[in-house]
């Protein structure tokens, strides 16, 4: 006896399947948009600010990992950071900049997120692990200069937090700015970035009672990505 599928259960897959093909076509523009935008920025990096990257073999070429850097400039250092790896990096981006009428809509298309609102919101949060448990990919976050020493610490502190239970290593890179020539002819200020070697944090930093280890230990972390950059005074 041959038994034949219910209409609602065709129905019901039919609509799964057409579900699936969308997300499937989402997620393929959203992969265009960043290749192509990537594409474009890595061009005139290296065609009008002589972009050089020391330290690429320090990025997996698969796995997860969490990039991070003191940011002068969040969008013109997203952009660069693009350019360390082949790879799709997540970026966390200030709540603020996300909901710019202009920016935001394309932030969040190139697959960045936004930071937390307060202590309760959550979402952000279960974006990071998204990406990094769920997906394998990298994760970008990148506290800026204009942060208070303290506010500096604070922010690192969290993110290793987000490494120890992403289980997760974190990379320290530096973005700094030199003399250069272009062509060989023209004066520009060149961009440099050296990407240092991978940090795995121990879990027990993610305990209450060594509250003061982890934030000697973003501490650390502050200090490597500034020893990472050539200087002025020591060219």
């Amino acid at each position: 006896m041959v038994q034949t599928i219910p209409e609602e259960k065709e129905v019901k897959e039919e609509k799964e399947t057409k579900g699936k093909d969308k997300i499937f076509s989402t997620d393929l523009m959203k992969d265009v948009l960043y290749a192509v935008t990537k594409g474009i920025g890595g061009f005139g990096l290296g065609a009008f600010a002589d972009l050089k990257i020391e330290g690429r073999e320090n990025v997996p070429v698969k796995g997860k990992a969490i990039l991070t850097t003191i940011s002068d400039n969040a969008l013109r250092d997203m952009a660069i950071i693009s350019q360390v790896t082949g790879r799709r990096i997540h970026f966390m981006v200030h709540h603020k900049l996300m909901k710019h009428q202009i920016y935001g809509p394309v932030l969040k298309n190139l697959g960045m997120f936004r930071s937390t609102l307060d202590k309760d919101d959550t979402v952000p949060i279960d974006m990071v692990f998204h990406y990094l448990n769920e997906v394998g990919d990298l994760v970008a976050m990148t506290p800026e200069s204009k942060l208070t020493p303290e506010v500096q610490v604070k922010a690192m502190a969290g993110i290793i937090k987000f490494a120890v239970a992403g289980m997760a290593p974190i990379i320290p890179l530096a973005i700094y700015t030199e003399k250069a020539r272009v062509l060989g002819m023209f004066n520009t200020t060149g961009i440099r970035v050296k990407i240092g070697t991978p940090l795995k944090v121990e879990k027990r930093l993610n305990r209450e009672k060594y509250r003061d280890e982890r934030y000697e230990l973003a501490e650390d972390i502050i200090n490597i990505i500034d020893s990472l950059k050539v200087h002025p005074i020591e060219e």
